[in-house]
């Protein structure tokens, strides 16, 4: 009587190593996938339709922006979030009182913090794009965001500036470039 053989779970040498460079191929593709998708909050930062580059957002999407009044010479900072890739107003501070500044009927309530203004839970709509056109030296217009400041006003004054939220994937957050306008 011929030897039986017995049945195995493991699979031939042959179909072992038929699979191998599928299973590389798959965790390839999967790993491409994690480095490649924008999922990571951003703001994409352009100089008259020339991209600057990004600047990656902390959870919940706030930013600010920074300057000098150009009429009273005093700091200004406006703080703004990011909501359903929409920009929002959320904050104003200034240490006076000047043109254009102060408290709008029914938008947000006002306080002092020591030598400041502050202006807190305005929700005003911005809308799918920032557009600024950053002033003189003297104004010195800054944007900051998680643990970096831009000095816009240096190289860009009178530029237009359109600032406007994004998504970046891990690869572009670890190789992209943070705006750093050049003179």
């Amino acid at each position: 009587m011929a030897a039986r053989s017995e049945p195995t779970d493991r699979p031939s040498a042959g179909a072992d190593r038929r699979r191998r460079p599928r299973t590389a191929a798959l965790l390839l593709a999967a790993a491409a996938a994690v480095l490649l998708a924008p999922v990571w909050p951003a703001l994409r930062l352009t100089d008259d339709g020339t991209p600057l580059g990004t600047v990656p957002l902390t959870e919940g999407g706030t930013f600010t922006i920074a300057y000098v009044h150009s009429i009273d010479g005093l700091p200004i900072e406006e703080d703004l979030v990011v909501r359903d890739g929409r920009i929002v107003a959320e904050a104003t501070r200034f240490v006076q009182y000047g043109a254009g500044m102060g408290r709008v009927t029914g938008a947000g309530e006002a306080h002092a913090d020591g030598e400041w203004w502050v202006v807190e839970d305005m929700g005003r709509d911005v809308g799918a794009e920032l557009v600024l056109r950053p002033g003189s030296a003297a104004v010195d217009h800054r944007l900051r965001a998680s643990d970096t400041e831009i000095r816009l006003s240096p190289c860009l004054t009178s530029h237009r500036v359109v600032i406007a939220p994004a998504r970046v994937s891990t690869l572009r957050l670890l190789l992209g470039r943070v705006p750093r306008p050049e003179c």
